[in-house]
């Protein structure tokens, strides 16, 4: 059995590894920066202090800053931290709203320190975290450190999502019968890709199943969003419209996003929650 520490270093590695392709991901996708800022902006005012805890390379926290939010950042990685810190430095003088920047695990309460927040992004973990028991943990802190009327903010990524993968760039993972077998199971163990290669120590969830997840660690599912809607798997189709028409489609996937033919069609999931 992979350790803890072995799991953090092999994630830690993998994004490493992949800061560029990392940086550009919300332009290749736009669909999930565009949903989640809208929930922000029903539930949060600009001033508001707001965590995001595994900040990726810096591109929340810099639109959030722009939109006139108080934002501490951490990761995991030491080049997303570098990469959100050269940002953040070249996109203006935030002054003192822009809080921090460093280093943490979203299991740890540490990455939480300088709350109580009105808002927690956790963007990133969940779709690292193959048990459970650790996926409940880091929405019991980030429950912990949220202030009243505060607002949680989960991305998963579906299992729909290595299924589409797999169609694309391995189809022949379809052969591994006990792989295929353990995704639709439990959502683990298989992600189509090679191995010892693709996303490490995945969990790609069903989403059926966050209800309950969120509701053992004492939060209240508001909203359950698909955010790529049709557009899961087929991304590239997006950027060969016409600006008028990729607006227009944009405009219609984030305003319907949480219809459940959207959600269930999506790779990537975002949980809107409060405190119960």
């Amino acid at each position: 059995m992979t350790s803890r520490g072995e799991q953090e270093a092999a994630i830690r590695r993998f994004y490493d590894s992949i800061v560029e392709k990392e940086h550009g991901r919300l332009h290749e996708s736009p669909f999930e920066l565009a949903v989640t800022l809208r929930f922000i902006r029903k539930y949060l005012r600009p001033g508001m202090h707001l965590l995001d805890v595994a900040c990726g390379t810096g591109r929340y926290a810099e639109a959030l800053l722009d939109a006139g939010f108080c934002v501490g950042a951490g990761d995991l990685a030491d080049a997303n931290v570098r990469v959100t810190k050269a940002l953040l430095s070249r996109a203006g003088d935030f002054g003192d709203r822009l809080r921090f920047v460093r280093q943490g695990n979203a299991l740890d309460p540490a990455a939480y320190v300088g709350g109580p927040w009105d808002g927690i992004l956790l963007l990133g973990p969940c779709y690292h975290l193959p048990d459970r028991s650790d996926r409940i943990a880091v929405l019991k802190q980030a429950r912990a450190h949220l202030r009243s009327g505060g607002r949680v903010y989960a991305g998963f990524v579906s299992r729909i999502a290595p299924f589409w993968w797999g169609l694309q760039h391995r189809p022949e993972g379809i052969l591994e019968a006990d792989g295929v077998r353990s995704l639709l199971a439990s959502g683990s163990a298989f992600n189509f890709a090679a191995p010892g290669t693709g996303l490490p120590h995945g969990y790609f969830c069903d989403p059926g199943e966050l209800d309950g997840l969120f509701g053992e660690a004492g939060l209240v599912v508001e909203h359950l969003c698909g955010t790529e809607a049709v557009f899961g798997g087929r991304v590239s189709s997006f950027h060969q419209l016409e600006k008028p028409l990729q607006e227009a489609w944009l405009k219609v996937v984030t305003e319907n996003c949480e219809a459940p033919v959207f959600v269930w069609a999506s790779e990537h999931l975002l949980v809107v929650a409060k405190a119960d």
